[in-house]
């Protein structure tokens, strides 16, 4: 690739909606909401600064605090699909990338499908809407990820309340 072309290329992923700042962004949302779950559930989070630990480490150690383990294997396909990116200049989201992230989900991958189908039912655009398994691979992911992400935001909402409420 001459250096015209890396400049457009490095340009475009900075400027545009590209696979990598989906990547990216979806991986420091859900790792954002990991933090929150942890510092929840130990009686003393300052005691760990967030740069001590890496990602895979947050996984196992909110898994080890009460994290619903069914999303391990998920957080743990997020971390290697960020690693992928982060490590490749060619790496790009493909059809196997999101039907892992969607195994990965596991059991959640039927509540992505019910909440999909309620919007479009509540936008009144059920009939044009693209059933997932149809839809472009970045557009799987992203569903993947807002679902992940808000599975953790509701696992440490509810871990902050538990530990407000245990507080005097």
């Amino acid at each position: 690739m001459n250096v015209e072309a890396k400049l457009e290329a490095f340009n475009r992923a900075l400027l545009g909606g590209d696979e990598l700042g989906a990547v990216v962004r979806g991986h420091i949302y859900i790792e954002n909401e990991l933090i929150a779950f942890i510092k929840a559930r130990l009686p003393v989070p300052e005691a760990i600064k967030d740069r001590e630990i890496d990602y895979s480490m947050r996984v196992k150690l909110a898994v080890a605090l009460g994290l619903d383990p069914s999303f391990e294997p998920a957080l743990n396909f997020v971390g290697s699909l960020r690693n992928q990116f982060a490590h490749s200049l060619e790496a790009r989201i493909g059809k196997q990338e999101a039907v892992n992230f969607e195994k990965a989900l596991g059991a959640h991958r039927a509540i992505t499908s019910a909440a999909y189908r309620q919007v479009h039912i509540h936008l009144g655009t059920e009939a044009a809407a693209i059933p997932t398994k149809q839809q472009e691979p970045k557009d799987r992911i992203i569903l993947c990820f807002v679902m992940l992400w808000a599975g953790i935001l509701i696992e440490a909402h509810a871990a902050a309340l538990a530990r407000s409420a245990d507080q005097p």
